[in-house]
């Protein structure tokens, strides 16, 4: 773990290591704990100290953050923000984004108190707190293991606020031949090709892995009558494009007339369209609520149409 930073040049300014300052006595204020692993579901740990002569900052190296810590001052005073945090005497650092949540306080000179409020990353949230003064210097590793995934509660969709368009779309090609002098009924499954697609999206990082990934069924919305509404159509909550099974509608006879050869082309008319969702889950250890917002779109099959001509 330690491979990944090094942050000594931060504090060059600070320490003056032991071999210049024989002749001083300092106190080892170093804690006991070097590593440190905290639950993702509200864990809370203290840091105890040998004696008060230190300050600290923070420094996070997990992959894909980069988010400003809040610091506060003892009498709850915000004074700054930074992605390297470094608190001065007493008070606080707060991390609130988006996935990963946690408090480091100091209120007593002696410790340091770390409050998780959730990792909603898949992976554990990585971070270092350096303890130092102008003579020695602490690494105090810490891991905060993901937290629970959220249950789903319930969704909603804007039935009446949506984009829609409807395309015709080349389904199938082909040449027939009929050498008889009769018709020739060459069979056809209008809608072997065609395909019912659904995507989710999200502006919201992890959206979708706080309910723990892609094996979430919820109900859908789809177009009939020319009205958007809900019709016991479902899918599966994911950012990934899926494709829903269509009714089976058999097979229908082109008639192919004696002796001659013809194109068959087979056009499908496609609804398109995109509307807002609403999500709403409840973490199963906090009770913390979640909304998570984004679009739905789908592009489903409609009326279809059969094209013959004569083939020379």
């Amino acid at each position: 773990m330690k491979k990944f930073i090094d942050l000594t040049a931060y504090l060059l300014i600070l320490l003056v290591f032991y071999g210049c300052n024989g002749d001083v006595f300092v106190d080892d204020f170093r804690s006991s704990d070097s590593e440190l692993t905290l639950d993702g579901n509200g864990d809370v740990k203290t840091i105890r100290f040998a004696s008060s002569n230190w300050d600290f900052l923070i420094y996070t190296y997990s992959d894909g953050f980069s988010y400003p810590y809040k610091i506060y001052d003892e009498d709850g005073n915000l004074t700054t923000t930074g992605e390297v945090a470094y608190l001065e005497g007493l008070g606080k650092v707060v991390c609130d984004e988006d996935l990963t949540g946690f408090t480091i306080e100091r209120s007593n000179s002696k410790e340091l108190k770390i409050t998780v409020d959730e990792n909603a990353r898949a992976t554990n949230f990585r971070f270092m707190i350096m303890a130092a003064n102008e003579y020695e210097y602490q690494e105090i590793y810490v891991d905060i293991s993901p937290s629970d995934r959220y249950v789903f509660d319930h969704i909603t969709y804007s039935l009446d606020a949506y984009s829609y368009a409807k395309k015709r779309e080349k389904q199938k090609s082909f040449v027939q031949s009929n050498g008889w002098d009769i018709p020739y009924p060459c069979p056809l499954f209008p809608y072997e090709n065609a395909r019912y697609e659904v995507i989710f999206s999200s502006e919201m990082p992890g959206a979708f892995q706080l309910l723990g990934g892609g094996n979430l069924t919820v109900e859908i919305p789809s177009m009939k009558s020319g009205y958007l509404g809900l019709n016991g159509k479902q899918a599966q909550y994911s950012s990934v494009q899926q494709t829903l099974p269509l009714p089976d509608t058999g097979q229908i006879e082109v008639p192919i007339p004696a002796y001659t050869t013809q194109r068959i082309t087979l056009w499908m008319d496609y609804e398109w369209f995109e509307t807002r969702y609403t999500l709403h889950a409840t973490h199963p250890k906090t009770g913390k609520q979640r909304v998570i917002t984004g679009m739905l779109q789908s592009k489903m099959p409609g009326e279809y149409e059969i094209k013959q001509e004569d083939f020379k």
